[in-house]
């Protein structure tokens, strides 16, 4: 959801948040080329490694569990997917920062990186809804180290003595990770929509220092905020974007340049469409990160940008200036040629994105769900079953194109089940290799599924797609699971 994702080559070093090579071809089908492994010129990443035995594990943020207390579930890959065995479910108990109340929603939204540069995987985890001795909503984000395996950390919140009011930032709505000092160690960034007209807010914590930096993000309180970091303007510092939707309905994207060694100082407005979810990665491998975002509701989107009948995707590729000026963009919507499905009011395309090298063409590719998407089988329709697309894209002249496309759902295809009233099928998405043989899977997210219980699809290279359930992620009862995700 807030990760960079990168085509990685075997004489690169590890990228952080990286996860690679998931082949498509045709539309309605999933095809794996070749031998099943990736091509010599696209090497796999393992992507969130919290076992450190070099395959990608899988992280569901569960902000609904446990009356909104929340809880975080890690299922480490193994040779057949994301697995139960060695499973570790996060709560604020025990050793871990603050105590699991409701409403806090720990698990928000979920990134991991190397914030202590001893080569194991940290995690980052959102609490909006923290409350402190002064504010009901303050929000922080908590930090747990990989080499106390996720039992032990600290967090950080909004400045005490801010006369800017941040107090009510609701701060974890979103959480990144990327080095915005330069120093090779990953900094953390969150963000709050702001509540009671506070605006929204962006705090970075420099993990060299622990110095957090409270920085206003908007002077309107935010219906919807996501955030992502990387490296857009190509000087070998990370940078920040975020994507808000304001109180008013309407969006806005923001960029957060680093200025070098003192990492984050303000603010500038990317001139683009705007939406509710953003991911970054270097799409057209030049160098340069670039950001996806989604843009699921048309009336949210400025005029001047266009908006879409059921949703759309829109890339900026980065420059040497970044993101800030207008042109490099191109969007993808269910009317673009050769996109499947018929464009619907309330299909919700772009509600979720992520970024992966689809067939190993060193070119990055798109995952976008579309939950609101109804789905009719004999005659009877099922509303808001949800779907997702596979969004093939390849580099031009003047920047990317759509090369295809392909829509998944269930029932069909090698995914099970039926697609059914409220599933939400693409409320998250993610994709890595989880079984350390160099291929890579998706992880689908179906956050109505079972009256709200939630449920996640996992679609291997090859074979049929197996359901990771409340069971196998061990959430309770109706705490929708599938609606956070992240590898």
């Amino acid at each position: 959801m807030t990760r960079r994702a990168r085509a990685v080559h075997p004489s690169a070093p590890r990228l952080r948040a990286a996860t690679v090579v998931l082949a498509m071809t045709g539309i309605g089908s999933l095809v794996w080329p070749g031998a099943v492994h990736a091509a010599p010129a696209a090497a796999t990443a393992s992507g969130a490694d919290f076992t450190n035995d070099g395959i990608g594990d899988l992280i569901a943020g569960v902000p609904q569990a446990s009356s909104a207390a929340g809880q975080v579930s890690v299922l480490p890959g193994s040779s057949s997917g994301p697995s139960t065995t060695g499973r570790t479910i996060i709560t604020q108990s025990g050793s871990v920062p603050g105590a699991p109340e409701p409403g806090d929603r720990f698990g928000a939204d979920v990134a991991y990186g190397d914030v202590d540069g001893d080569g194991l995987t940290d995690l980052a985890v959102g609490s909006p809804g923290e409350a402190d001795s002064v504010f009901k909503e303050r929000g922080n984000v908590t930090v747990l180290t990989g080499s106390s395996r996720l039992t032990q950390g600290d967090y950080f919140t909004t400045a005490d003595d801010d006369p800017r009011n941040p107090g009510r930032a609701r701060l974890g709505t979103a959480v990144a990770m990327g080095d915005f000092t330069g120093d090779g160690l990953d900094d953390v960034v969150g963000v709050g929509l702001g509540n009671a007209g506070s605006g929204g807010w962006l705090v970075w914590r420099d993990s060299a220092t622990k110095k957090a930096t409270t920085l206003r993000l908007t002077f309107e309180d935010l219906n919807h905020v996501d955030v992502a970091a990387g490296d857009f303007n190509g000087d070998g510092y990370d940078d920040v974007a975020v994507t808000t939707v304001d109180r008013h309905g309407q969006a806005r994207a923001y960029e957060y340049a680093s200025a070098g060694p003192v990492g984050l100082t303000h603010a500038m407005a990317i001139q683009m469409g705007a939406g509710r979810s953003i991911a970054a990665g270097d799409i057209n491998q030049d160098g340069r990160d670039d950001i996806v975002i989604g843009q699921p509701a048309p009336t949210e989107t400025a005029p001047a940008y266009g908006a879409a009948t059921g949703g759309q995707v829109t890339v900026k590729l980065g420059q040497p200036y970044g993101l800030y000026y207008r042109g490099h963009t191109t969007t993808i919507s269910q009317t673009t040629p050769d996109v499947p499905g018929e464009a619907k009011e309330g299909d919700a395309m772009g509600t979720s994105v992520a970024l992966h090298d689809l067939d190993g063409d060193n070119t990055l590719d798109i995952v976008s769900g579309i939950p609101g998407k109804d789905s009719t089988v004999i005659g009877v329709t099922s509303t808001d079953a949800g779907s997702v697309l596979l969004l093939k894209l390849t580099t031009t002249p003047d920047g990317i194109a759509l090369k295809n496309a392909t829509s998944l759902s269930q029932g069909t295809g090698s995914i099970g089940g039926g697609g059914e009233t409220d599933d939400q099928f693409g409320t998250a998405v993610t994709a890595g290799d989880f079984t350390g043989d160099g291929t890579t899977g998706l992880v689908l997210g179906a956050a109505g599924e079972n009256n709200n219980d939630g449920t996640t699809v996992y679609h291997p290279a090859t074979g049929r797609a197996s359901f990771l359930g409340k069971g196998i992620v061990g959430t309770p009862t109706g705490s929708r699971l599938g609606s956070v995700l992240t590898s």
